[in-house]
């Protein structure tokens, strides 16, 4: 997709925008195109504005119209650039990675509280990018955070992410569905790990199902066959008074707490909301 003459920014976003607009399921067309831009130009979304008049180079003008040719058949801005920004931190992100989402954040923030200024040792099961663990890891300067995921690309990607913020990481590959065990009790368990019900996933926006890893989505029948296992874990690898912590579905919190409730283990069970009022977070803590 490329045209020759030379063009500004702003006409180069005004051809992304009309671009992305004519597909119907597009719900930010200039900020994507906006996005796309500043990763080709290597700026900031005000140099746009500020620069609205500057001529783009010709390699520069192919390269954001390919990247809008590709956004344009769905597929996500943070494939595109190689980057999600997550707790104010960059992280890398391919296909094959789950990208991080904001409500996630929620999960992280409740963490750093409960534990800021404190010496605590962490672990967080199905790491996809290292998100949580790299941001509880920077945020939280006396913690040690082990990071687990079955899949060799994720742990690479997490690596990457955990080298590129500065902090260390323990890394293990391993499956949590296959007779996982820790070797050391902690201090917090925390995990997103995949909550959707699998005849649900042919009904995830076009984004999602035709390009994210259906094995970081599909939890399973009825979406729960994660927490049920990590519950397990948490049972024999929990301190006492240690917090158990998982982001949910919006409509999962009464069965994920009965899961944690079944075992008589867990006490001061807390459900957060996300920003637009929907249960997002569990907390438990372990008697």
């Amino acid at each position: 997709m490329t045209t020759n003459g030379n063009i500004t920014i702003a006409e180069a976003l005004r051809q992304g925008v009309l671009t992305l607009s004519k597909n119907k399921t597009m719900e930010t067309p200039r900020l994507d195109a906006e996005v796309l831009l500043c990763c080709v130009l290597k700026c900031e979304r005000i140099s746009l504005v500020i620069n609205k008049d500057k001529i783009i180079s010709q390699s520069e003008k192919d390269t954001f119209l390919s990247y809008i040719d590709r956004r344009s058949k769905n597929e996500p801005v943070s494939y595109i650039t190689g980057t999600k920004e997550f707790m104010s931190l960059e992280f890398d992100v391919h296909p094959g990675i789950l990208i991080p989402r904001p409500d996630t954040e929620i999960l992280v923030e409740k963490i750093i509280e409960i534990y800021k200024n404190k010496s605590v040792s962490i672990v967080d099961l199905c790491t996809g990018s290292g998100a949580i663990a790299v941001s509880l890891a920077y945020y939280l300067k006396n913690s040690t955070v082990t990071a687990v995921d079955k899949y060799e690309t994720c742990i690479d990607c997490a690596k990457k992410n955990a080298k590129k913020s500065g902090v260390y990481v323990e890394f293990l590959k391993a499956d949590v569905l296959d007779d996982f065990e820790l070797e050391n009790v902690v201090d917090c368990i925390v995990s997103n790990p995949p909550y959707i019900e699998s005849d649900v996933l042919p009904t995830l926006s076009s984004d999602v199902k035709n390009f994210e890893p259906e094995y970081a989505l599909d939890g399973g029948n009825d979406g729960l066959i994660f927490y049920r296992k990590i519950t397990e874990i948490a049972l024999k690898s929990l301190n006492n008074g240690g917090i158990l912590a998982y982001e949910i579905g919006y409509n999962q919190a009464q069965s994920v707490k009965g899961i944690i409730d079944s075992t008589n283990c867990f006490e001061k069970v807390e459900v957060i909301k996300d920003l637009s009022g929907l249960d997002r977070v569990i907390l438990a803590e372990k008697r």
